[in-house]
């Protein structure tokens, strides 16, 4: 797997506060690359030095195996501060702006604004659109030049909850095209759901790094229970969608494949002859072991 960054010993202080304390961290090509933590943990710092906006009083980085930070760049779309546009222009018209700063072409414009759901909506005024919206727009504005890299800055703060599941949605569809993305957020349950990989900062010192699922492990667990609990067993024990299963006192545990939901087994379950008297999911969840991980580096 391609290394695309590298971060070593990074550090950045300001007046008396170390913002970031000797970080050091990969990112692999493919991977959707939370940086998690609280506010002030310095995440936004570290994604500054990264993209040269911000100086590192020590330590070093280097982008796609120490490719010269220009052409890096062009291999990199950001978004560091909230959606910043020219209000009483369209979307067409405010990326074709963008596009002119970037000196990137605008015969793709249409096929972002699909892409990024707003093509009904490309003739409208932005100030007309919503937070979601708008911020759709900036991640269409960083994928103009069909970055290799999409950076993002806390993507979905501030949105409603049909804000965030839009552009959690948009950010998976930009990971499923093949590009890495790397996005800081201290919204645990956003980065469980978007994130392949991720690390804890807390007061600029990494405590944690990890794939998201090694981490957490087994997460879909299904307890379920009926009144015939010998044919029950048997129905599981042929059901395609269970990793493992093991009795669990009165009830039988189950652990789900990726892609099987706790529905699909009750409906096996009801195809068999058998129905539920009792099913309920165990999950385990990054804010557990997020809190897990900070109560160990206390």
């Amino acid at each position: 797997m391609e290394r695309i960054l590298r971060i070593n010993k990074l550090s950045k202080r300001f007046g008396k506060i170390q913002a970031v304390d000797k970080l050091v961290l990969e990112v692999f090509s493919g991977q959707v690359f939370g940086i998690l933590g609280p506010n002030g943990s310095g995440k936004t710092t570290t994604l500054g030095m990264i993209l040269d906006v911000v100086a590192p009083n020590e330590g070093s980085f280097e982008w796609f195996n120490q490719m010269e930070t220009v052409e890096a760049r062009k291999k990199i779309g950001s978004i560091l501060e909230t959606p910043c546009f020219y209000p009483y222009l369209t979307a067409v018209q405010n990326l074709r702006i963008t596009a002119h700063i970037k000196k990137c072409g605008t015969d793709n414009i249409n096929d972002i604004l699909k892409q990024v759901g707003l093509y009904d909506r490309r003739n409208d005024k932005f100030k007309t659109y919503s937070l979601g919206m708008k911020q759709r727009l900036s991640i269409g504005a960083a994928l103009l030049s069909n970055p290799t890299v999409l950076i993002l800055d806390e993507p979905t703060n501030g949105l409603d909850p049909e804000g965030i599941a839009e552009v959690r949605d948009l950010i998976k569809e930009v990971a499923a095209s093949g590009k890495t993305i790397i996005m800081a957020s201290h919204l645990l349950d956003e980065v469980q759901k978007v994130c392949t990989h991720f690390c804890v900062l807390r007061k600029g010192k990494k405590l944690h790094e990890g794939s998201v699922s090694e981490t957490l492990g087994e997460i879909n667990k299904v307890e379920v229970e009926a009144i015939d609990m010998a044919k029950l067993g048997s129905v599981i024990n042929d059901f395609p969608g269970k990793s493992s299963y093991h009795e669990n006192g009165i009830s039988f545990l189950v652990t789900l494949k990726e892609d099987t939901t706790a529905t699909d087994l009750n409906n096996h379950c009801f195809e068999q002859g058998i129905t539920l008297k009792k099913l309920f999911t165990h999950r385990n969840s990054l804010e557990q072991e997020f809190l897990k991980i900070l109560r160990e580096n206390d």
